[in-house]
C-alpha cells in the first residue's frame, strides 16, 4: 500500500476531463443552439426543434437518464465530473492555503473565519484575482453553444459594435461565475442543484455507496480522521442513503493511509449492493438493473427509439447561407433604409409614387452596396420597373382635375 491516495488523482483527471469535453463540444461544433433558426447543430447537420418525435424523445431521454443513474452509480457524477464540485474544492484548496487551513468564506459555513497571520490584503488579492482569472475563462463555456469561436473573439474585442449586448451578458456571466466559486461553492449543490434533489428522491443502499466495516469498530474508537478529510463534512462510518455523500472516496483513501502504519486494510470501501459480499461485482450490477424501476428502463429506452425515429425522418436541410453572407445582407440592409428614409416617409403618407420610389431607392441603394450579389440583375430590374411605375402614377395624379403636382423626390 503506497502514501499516495488511490482515488483523488483519478478522479481529478475524470473531472478535468469532464470540464474539457464540455467546452470542447460546441468549440468543435459539433452541437451548437442555433436561436435563430430554432434548431440544434449536430455535427453540421441541423436538427429542428419542430421535430416533436425527435425533441420529445430527447426530452424522455434527460428525464429518466439521472434517474438511472441514482439506481446504478449513485453520486459519481458528483464526485468524479461535476464542474461544480470542481470549481467548489478547487476554490477551497485556494481559500486555505492563503487564508488558512480552517479557513471559510462560504455562504453556507460558520460564518468568516481567517487565520490571524494570513489576513492580509495581497492574501485576499490574490485569491480574487484567481478567481476572476478563472471566472473570465468558465464564462465562456456557455456562449460556446450559442457562437462560434471567431464570434465569441468579435464579442470579447468589440470588433462588431453589434455584439455589445452579448459581452454584457458575458460580463454578466463572469459575475454570477465569480460569486458562485468565491462565496456559493457547495451552497449551490446542497440547496440548488437538481440533480442533488433528485438523488435524494431516488437514491437506494443498492446503489454504489461507502461502506462501514462495523465489525471493526474497536479499531477506529475516538478516530475521525475520515470526517476530517470529508468533502461535503459528514460522518463516512453512518452515511444513510439520503446524504450528501458524493462518492469521491477522500474518507477511503484517509482510512487506508492511517491503517497502513498497522499493514491492516480500511474501515471503508465501496460497494455496489447491500447483498451479500460472496457475489461479484458482475452479479451485483445485473442485480442492481434488474431492481432498477422498470418504468423508468422502459422510458429511457422509449427515448431512444424516439430520438433515433426522429433522425431517420429528419426533414432534408434548408440551404445554408453562410454567416458572412448573412451579415453583409444585414448591413446592407441598415444602410438602404437609412438612405431611402425621404421615399418610405413619402409612402407612409399614402401615396403610390412614392412607394414606388422607395422600392426603387432600395434595390438601387443594395446595387450599390453589394454590386456581386447573385440577385444583382434584379435589382437593376426592380429600379427600372418602380421607376416607370412611379412616373405612370405620376403622370395619372397630375391629369385629375384638381391634383397638384407631386415634389420632386431626390433619388
Amino acid at each position: 500500500m503506497t502514501n499516495i491516495p488511490q482515488y483523488r488523482w483519478k478522479r481529478r483527471i475524470a473531472q478535468f476531463a469532464t470540464l474539457i469535453v464540455i467546452a470542447l463540444i460546441p468549440a468543435t461544433g459539433l452541437l451548437r443552439i442555433d436561436l435563430a433558426t430554432a434548431s440544434f447543430s449536430i455535427l453540421g447537420h441541423q436538427i429542428w426543434w419542430s421535430n416533436f418525435i425527435l425533441v420529445s424523445g430527447l426530452a424522455l431521454i434527460f428525464a429518466t437518464a439521472p434517474v438511472l443513474t441514482y439506481m446504478t452509480i449513485g453520486t459519481v457524477w458528483c464526485g468524479w465530473a461535476c464542474p461544480q464540485n470542481l470549481l467548489s474544492e478547487w476554490a477551497n484548496n485556494l481559500t486555505h492555503k492563503l487564508l488558512g487551513k480552517r479557513a471559510s468564506v462560504e455562504v453556507g459555513g460558520e460564518g468568516l473565519i481567517v487565520a490571524e497571520t494570513k489576513n492580509k490584503w495581497v492574501n485576499w488579492a490574490i485569491l480574487g484575482a484567481a478567481f476572476l482569472a478563472a471566472s473570465l475563462v468558465l464564462a465562456l463555456i456557455p456562449f460556446l453553444f450559442f457562437y462560434s469561436p471567431t464570434e465569441v473573439w468579435e464579442i470579447l474585442t468589440l470588433s462588431n459594435t453589434e455584439k455589445l449586448s452579448p459581452f454584457i451578458i458575458y460580463l454578466f456571466s463572469v459575475f454570477l461565475i465569480f460569486i458562485d466559486i468565491a462565496v456559493m461553492r457547495y451552497f449551490v449543490c446542497d440547496y440548488a442543484c437538481f440533480y442533488r434533489m433528485g438523488q435524494r428522491m431516488f437514491g437506494t443502499q443498492d446503489a454504489l455507496h461507502v461502506t462501514y466495516d462495523a465489525t471493526r469498530s474497536s479499531d477506529c474508537t475516538k478516530c475521525n480522521y475520515c470526517a476530517t478529510v470529508c468533502i461535503t463534512n459528514i460522518q463516512p462510518t453512518a452515511i444513510t442513503p439520503h446524504d450528501i455523500c458524493i462518492n469521491c472516496g477522500e474518507c477511503v483513501d484517509a482510512c487506508d493511509r492511517l491503517h497502513q502504519k498497522t499493514n491492516t486494510p480500511g474501515l471503508l470501501n465501496f460497494e455496489l449492493s447491500s447483498k451479500s459480499a460472496k457475489t461479484t461485482w458482475y452479479q451485483k450490477i445485473a442485480g442492481v438493473l434488474l431492481q432498477t424501476n422498470r418504468l423508468v428502463v422502459m422510458l429511457f429506452l422509449a427515448g431512444i427509439a424516439m430520438m433515433a425515429w426522429g433522425l431517420a425522418t429528419q426533414p432534408k436541410e434548408l440551404p445554408k447561407i453562410p454567416l458572412a453572407v448573412q451579415q453583409k445582407a444585414r448591413d446592407v440592409a441598415r444602410i438602404c433604409s437609412a438612405q431611402c428614409v425621404q421615399q418610405q416617409a413619402s409612402c407612409k403618407s399614402r401615396s403610390m409614387e412614392g412607394c414606388y420610389r422607395a422600392a426603387a431607392c432600395r434595390c438601387e441603394c443594395s446595387l450599390q452596396q453589394d454590386p456581386t450579389n447573385a440577385a444583382s440583375n434584379e435589382w437593376k430590374q426592380c429600379v427600372a420597373r418602380n421607376l416607370q411605375h412611379a412616373e405612370t402614377e405620376r403622370a395619372r395624379i397630375t391629369q385629375l382635375p384638381g391634383s397638384k403636382p407631386m415634389l420632386e423626390i431626390k433619388q
